[in-house]
């Protein structure tokens, strides 16, 4: 598809167009049916934006174009939509899309965290995450999913092939309009340049690659866990396991790091001498203008949530002063409880050695 106006009618026509430019015939309208729905599917695959949900008992008698990120009592899209351009099926998409307090589609300005937050790597490493707001992660296979939160499971879903997010950034890589558009309409941010549409297919991709990053290489704790969890994902996965997943989430910023391309970073996140810069904490709106929304929500469900336990009040390090200020007190009050425990103890010896003295 070298036009991203073409709709997925064309592509099926393209599809069953024998060489010599007759169209055939014989095809009944459940066939045709069940053939767009397949276009549709495959556009979902290899772009890796949306996962479509097939229900092939439905071909005959109410068809449509239906996706997992929609709830399950949702409709689909109505089959003449194929006819549309494919970028305005997926902006359909995004506006019947689950729109709660937590899982919005990602652009969705009466949504938006008004004005630019930070995004602290205390509050936002999964060891934060699991330790205090009790939160799992479930690897996905679709863009739109990556850092989607489920508050009533305490859920957090994360894209697993980082891999095909990197090859998206090389600059000799040849992008398809179609993947610009879809990118465009399904990630939209009153933060991005309006004509700069493959510049924001890219940013997209370097936010995935550094959101990384921010949840687990940033901390050898959350790093542990990192590696932990992508055990099993290989252990029930074995040929969908993605290499550098292990690579971006489990090392530190270490040489193997600083070797990986620029490219795959935002421009934000790169210092003067063109490597990888990490830092404590991160802009919503100048280094995650497309995924900082969710970000800013996952950081202000962590924060809302409260230790259980005395060993997790003694780890919580969401607020760097806080966790400092009260280990101090902690020290130092301990500290002159047992001056003033050692004085009252000289005290009392001084008071039974005199009082012994005068004894007959």
């Amino acid at each position: 598809m070298k036009d991203k106006e073409s709709s997925i009618e064309d592509v099926w026509n393209n599809l069953r167009t024998p060489p010599s430019g007759t169209n055939t015939t014989g095809l009944d309208t459940a066939e045709d049916t069940a053939c767009l729905i397949a276009v549709f599917s495959v556009l979902c695959w290899c772009t890796m934006v949306l996962q479509p949900r097939l229900d092939w008992s439905q071909i005959g008698s109410n068809p449509g174009l239906m996706v997992y990120q929609q709830q399950s009592d949702q409709q689909g899209l109505k089959m003449d939509t194929v006819s549309r351009p494919i970028p305005a099926i997926f902006r359909q998409f995004r506006r019947t899309m689950v729109t709660s307090q937590w899982r919005q589609p990602i652009g969705s300005h009466g949504s938006t965290v008004q004005g630019s937050t930070a995004l602290y790597v205390s509050s936002l490493n999964y060891a934060s995450l699991k330790m205090i707001g009790k939160v799992q992660l479930a690897w996905v296979d679709n863009l739109t999913s990556h850092l989607d939160f489920d508050p009533t499971n305490r859920r957090l879903s994360l894209f697993k092939f980082p891999s095909y997010c990197a090859v998206n950034t090389l600059q000799d890589c040849h992008v398809p309009p179609i993947h610009v558009g879809l990118s465009r309409v399904l990630y939209s941010s009153k933060n991005a340049p309006e004509d700069d549409e493959e510049g924001n297919h890219v940013q997209l991709h370097q936010e995935v690659l550094m959101s990384y990053r921010l949840l687990f290489g940033q901390s050898r704790s959350a790093r542990k866990l990192a590696m932990a969890s992508l055990r099993l994902l290989k252990e029930e996965s074995p040929d969908e396991y993605d290499l550098l997943l292990g690579l971006v989430c489990a090392q530190p910023c270490n040489v193997k790091i600083r070797s990986l391309p620029l490219s795959l970073w935002p421009v934000s996140c790169r210092s003067l001498e063109d490597t990888l810069q990490e830092e404590t904490a991160y802009s919503s709106q100048d280094d995650f203008p497309m995924l900082g929304q969710r970000l800013a929500k996952l950081q202000q469900f962590n924060l809302r949530q409260q230790p259980s336990k005395l060993r997790d009040l003694w780890r919580d390090r969401r607020n760097p002063l806080q966790w400092y200020t009260f280990w101090a007190v902690l020290i130092f009050g301990s500290a002159s409880l047992l001056l003033a425990f050692l004085q009252l103890c000289v005290a009392t010896a001084q008071l039974v050695a005199s009082l012994t003295g005068r004894a007959p």
